[in-house]
């Protein structure tokens, strides 16, 4: 009987798994082992097609086909106006990042009359004003600006000081090298070498070596402590950073103090946005990009070693596309859909970074958290994203006060931090523009930033009230961060060595509140 039993038990179960086998896919199962040979669905036969329409509703006008499929003459053009303009518009958000780093090395040398890459501009007030718009660029550090060009200098090495820290970055935007404590010098400083794409000669010994997939590189610098500020700032930079071609040995550069000098380092938002990525494509190795992506700018008439000549039509195809790029930008930076982009559940404020530095994610390109950063931010480094107690930075932003409002100008808020706030060496807050992303000028090419380096007073319990609007409350003026008026604005919160309080999210920075 028992027998009987256990053969009728196996049997069932073997029915069941043919027929588990043999069902189709069910609701909620993604299908990633599914098996044709068992699964194909019902037979079809060529009758079972179903073609789209001959004419066809869209929201660039109704498209009519002749005998079924064949475009009128007034459809196919639509058709590729539309064409055109979607890839123009995904061209631009794709090459965004890569715009955004040729942008600051063609400025540097158009605004800062740079005459070599041994030019160094110093943003030494510290930092910059309201008139250099550098994405989110602070006010709170003093800068260092370097821009190489392997196809012109060849091998170029950028000898740093012991206590500098940095950051270089291909054309593209793409990481390449970190300099000073969480670099190869260990802080230690030293001499970096950099090679342009494909270099087959000699390396010589002694050199902190990196390989460039790009011929124009970009390096931000930046000096803490004794460096100082102002003509201090430009001293200490001059007397210990050197840049110059390593077939000729150091050569003079010029350092100036750049701060208030006025630069446009910004991407354009209009058509000229793709005569500038047309001058990259141009002049970098092909080898750089996707290929995928050359080919659709290729249908744009950009190619590689090909003359850029749009006609009108496609002049203002550009101007439009641009346009649309700039409207997704702000769409994924001041209303992100993405759930993960809060840094506390229960607050306003925002990761910038909303995953990693390299913007992957299982395995794909993660393209919005991708525009998230590029569109608001510069300087690509996996210590920008710090989770190593003590080391890198971390940077939060928000829009909005904790109803939900956008932040306005002619409006007054407090923000409090609460105490111990968990940093190495400071904390700051910053109001930016949100059209430029840049530091909001309060008036006169003024922009004040509130942190613990200001030594802010504070309350009774070690926590810090920061206020925000046109006017300092009585008596706060040194808690008080000046907004324009007539403007919106955005902070950016920067913790410099964030500590594991914040890592593990167990302190917790308020909501903007709006004082009536």
């Amino acid at each position: 009987m028992k027998t009987k039993l256990r053969q009728l038990f196996a049997t069932n179960l073997i029915m069941l798994l043919a027929i588990a086998l043999a069902a189709p896919v069910e609701a909620g199962d993604t299908g990633e082992n599914r098996n044709l040979f068992k699964d194909a669905g019902a037979k079809q036969e060529g009758t079972d097609f179903k073609p789209a329409p001959d004419k066809i509703e869209t929201n660039f006008g109704t498209l009519e086909f002749e005998y079924g499929a064949y475009p009128t003459e007034e459809t196919a053009q639509k058709i590729y106006d539309e064409m055109d303009l979607q890839r123009a518009t995904q061209a631009y958000m794709d090459f965004f990042p890569t715009l955004s780093a040729y942008a600051i090395v063609k400025s540097q040398i158009r605004d800062f009359k740079y005459k070599s890459s041994s030019d160094v501009a110093i943003a030494a007030l510290p930092g910059w004003t309201p008139n250099e718009p550098h994405l989110t660029g602070n006010n709170s550090t003093v800068y260092a600006n370097v821009g190489l060009d392997l196809k012109i200098d060849g091998p170029t090495v950028v000898e740093c000081p012991p206590g500098m820290n940095g950051t270089a970055d291909d054309i593209t935007f793409k990481f390449l090298v970190d300099i000073g404590a969480v670099g190869p010098d260990k802080g230690k400083g030293g001499k970096f070498l950099f090679l342009p794409p494909g270099y087959e000669g000699t390396v010589p010994d002694g050199y902190f070596v990196v390989h460039s997939p790009s011929y124009r590189i970009w390096l931000l610098l930046r000096g803490f402590g004794e460096v100082g500020t102002g003509d201090q700032a430009v001293k200490w930079f001059k007397d210990r950073l050197k840049v110059y071609p390593l077939a000729t040995g150091p050569r003079e550069g010029r350092f100036f103090n750049a701060s208030g000098y006025g630069i446009n380092p910004l991407p354009p938002e209009d058509g000229s946005f793709f005569e500038m990525l047309n001058e990259v494509i141009q002049y970098e190795p092909a080898e750089l990009f996707d290929k995928e992506q050359l080919g659709r700018l290729a249908t744009l008439g950009i190619e590689k070693g090909k003359l850029f000549n749009p006609d009108e039509r496609m002049i203002k195809i550009f101007d439009q596309a641009a346009k649309l790029g700039v409207a997704m930008s702000r769409a994924i930076v001041f209303a992100p859909r993405d759930p993960e982009v809060k840094y506390w559940p229960n607050r306003k404020w925002e990761k910038m970074f909303v995953r990693n530095t390299e913007f992957l994610r299982n395995g794909y390109n993660d393209i919005d958290a991708r525009t998230l950063w590029h569109y608001q931010a510069i300087v690509m480094s996996p210590y920008l994203l710090s989770n190593t107690p003590g080391a890198g930075t971390y940077y939060i932003d928000v829009a909005m006060d904790k109803n939900g409002g956008h932040l306005d100008g002619a409006k007054n808020y407090r923000l409090r931090v609460p105490a111990n706030p968990p940093v190495k060496r400071f904390w700051a807050v910053t109001a930016y523009d949100p059209t430029t992303r840049g530091l909001l000028d309060a008036g006169g090419n003024f922009n004040k930033t509130v942190g613990s380096n200001e030594k802010p007073e504070m309350n009774p319990d070690g926590s810090v009230d920061v206020y925000f609007g046109p006017k300092a409350p009585e008596g706060k003026e040194k808690n008080w961060v000046p907004t324009n008026p007539k403007k919106g604005f955005f902070l950016v919160f920067r913790l410099y060595g964030p500590l594991e309080p914040f890592i593990e999210k167990t302190w917790v920075l308020g909501d903007l509140e709006e004082i009536k």
